[in-house]
């Protein structure tokens, strides 16, 4: 990508982190209190409650899932929104549309680094040493990160033209959230029925991410290599759709 694509990638996406969070009194706490809320209500319903046990490093284990998982959340709805919200650029400068994306999924990766800059300070702090597959998390976070930007791409090149995506997107990710094993442990799904949950990239992404970082079960390379064939095929898909759908969006605005 050219340097003047990549200086308008870093100018979009400061401007929008800042502008979400000016107008608040928390300011950019709010980046960070948002997965912390949630994180506080999950743990007491499912880890006092309904004792969701078996799980070594509970808090540790739910708190990462749900951070990565807010991030996926957000940069695929924020991506999905991308040209809508940039539509005066679009129509008025001449500019790659993928830059737009790209900035809108940058920002997003501000917020994954501030939340996971507090994730390392609970790691400390609950004494848990780091794993020797750790390293691995990295992997598996830029898998996490191409799959956020090829479901981007895919719902950016529909939403203006199908208004109505942003709320079925909406529904999806409630339902999403609850099939995904972020709350309990993959082990909890029946055998039988465990594949037609791996199915889903992102259960496989957080599932492995989890593992390296908290040092349990490691999957068999078989199963990250068909995490990776699953984001390969998703960033082809959403490239070629994004690329024969975007000489549209000026008309479509």
């Amino acid at each position: 990508m050219k340097t003047n694509s990549w200086f308008l990638i870093r100018q979009l996406a400061w401007t929008d982190f800042k502008l979400r969070y000016n107008s608040l009194v928390l300011g950019y706490l709010w980046s960070l209190l948002h997965p912390f809320l949630i994180f506080g209500v999950y743990y007491l319903v499912f880890s006092v409650f309904a004792k969701i046990g078996g799980v070594p490093h509970y808090p540790l284990y739910l708190l990462l899932g749900i951070i990565l998982w807010n991030y996926f959340a957000e940069s695929s709805s924020n991506g999905m929104q991308s040209m809508q919200f940039k539509a005066g650029l679009i129509s008025n400068i001449d500019l790659p549309k993928g830059v737009i994306l790209v900035a809108s999924n940058f920002t997003s990766l501000l917020t994954l680094s501030l939340n996971l800059g507090v994730f390392a300070i609970f790691f400390v702090l609950s004494s848990k040493r780091p794993a020797a597959a750790g390293g691995l998390f990295l992997i598996f976070l830029l898998e996490l990160v191409i799959l956020s930007f090829a479901v981007s791409l895919l719902l950016s090149s529909y939403l203006l033209k199908f208004r109505d995506l942003y709320y079925l997107w909406g529904v999806a990710l409630q339902i999403g959230f609850w099939l995904t094993p972020i709350i309990y442990p993959v082990e909890l799904i029946p055998e039988r029925i465990r594949w037609l949950f791996l199915l889903n990239p992102l259960a496989r992404i957080i599932q492995d991410a989890r593992s390296a970082v908290l040092g349990l079960n490691p999957p068999p390379l078989r199963h990250h290599l068909v995490s990776l064939a699953m984001v390969a095929v998703m960033l082809a898909l959403g490239i070629a759709v994004f690329i024969r759908r975007s000489a549209r969006f000026a008309e479509e605005i």
